[in-house]
């Protein structure tokens, strides 16, 4: 059996592993502990608690149980005091002061859940996430730096807390067959896990075949104008090769536009479709992997959630059996 390594989290990561759970493969997710935005965010500043909200995620979309269960663990509240929050994330939170570790209560609710695989913290301790913006902003929250109040700098560079990588993170990427970066926010989900020492090391010293999956559409904020090859270029920049040479080795893109009333409704978002401009990727010298990947439906945000959510997501199947070919 094959080992992917996923480092991102959230809904992208949880659309990857529907279609991962088709082939033999052990799938590990590993996720940041800088979330402070939302049901998961509110939950830690008030109980002081690790971030739950990509973790639950990443467990649902691992699970085997029964559909009640899962949609117990997805449900979210859309009024009252509980509005906007996750009974997952509730439940996990009540686990975290059961057990009294993060691990211990990942652990129960993947017993729960009768997950097959992991899903890990990158770090053993809460971080707080903070960017530099080119026109000299600082930004010191990693909910500010995913929702932003309208148009801004770009990002110069992010940060990341002092903080004590997670052993069993290290062990995975070093056992990997393939090590998947995104897709997902790429400030928000993936770079902050590279930032834990010890993480882009490993990552960079092990055999695995490290891939990078671009994102579908721009995000305000974040990668705003980006094409394809600026995600292969940030990326890399992020791992931090001593040699100043690129880590990742494949980049999976896709090359179907959404439909014109998706695009326009991005618009009013400020994102825009990201071009496969594939040459340019090639001319690094990586392996580009381009094809229609835009899954058929447009997705629709959960009642009672309080987060901007994407419109058009990953075909699952198509993503996932491309890792697979990949290294099978």
């Amino acid at each position: 059996m094959k080992t992917v390594v996923i480092i991102g989290g959230g809904t992208a990561t949880f659309t990857l592993l529907k279609g991962l759970r088709q082939f033999p493969t052990n799938n590990i997710v590993i996720v940041s502990t800088a979330d402070d935005g939302g049901s998961a965010g509110r939950l830690r500043t008030e109980l002081e608690i690790m971030p739950m909200g990509d973790i639950r995620q990443c467990l649902i979309g691992l699970s085997y149980t029964v559909p009640a269960l899962q949609a117990l663990f997805n449900y979210r509240f859309d009024r009252g005091s509980l509005r906007g929050h996750s009974a997952g994330n509730i439940i996990l939170a009540a686990l975290q002061k059961i057990t009294g570790t993060p691990e211990g209560a990942i652990a129960e609710a993947a017993r729960l859940l009768n997950v097959r695989g992991e899903v890990l913290f990158a770090s053993k301790q809460p971080t707080k996430l903070s960017a530099r913006l080119k026109d000299g902003t600082r930004i010191s929250s990693e909910h500010e730096l995913d929702e932003p109040k309208g148009k801004r700098a770009p990002i110069e560079r992010i940060t990341l807390s002092s903080s004590q990588a997670n052993p069993r993170a290290i062990d995975a990427i070093g056992r990997a067959d393939a090590v998947v970066l995104g897709p997902g926010d790429l400030f928000t989900s993936t770079l902050p896990n590279l930032l834990v020492p010890g993480i882009s090391e490993a990552i960079a010293a092990s055999p695995a075949k490290k891939i990078l999956i671009t994102n579908l559409m721009t995000k305000l904020g974040q990668t705003d104008g980006y094409q394809a090859s600026d995600f292969l270029r940030v990326a890399n920049e992020y791992l931090r090769t001593k040699n100043g040479g690129g880590i990742i080795d494949t980049v999976i893109v896709n090359t179907k536009r959404p439909k014109p009333d998706v695009i326009k409704r991005y618009r009013k978002a400020r994102a825009i479709f990201v071009r496969p401009d594939i040459e340019i990727m090639k001319k690094t010298g990586v392996t580009v992997v381009a094809k229609n990947l835009l899954a058929n439906r447009v997705y629709k945000k959960t009642k009672g959630d309080v987060l901007q959510r994407s419109l058009v997501r990953h075909d699952a199947e198509k993503t996932a059996e491309i890792i697979w070919n990949l290294i099978k």
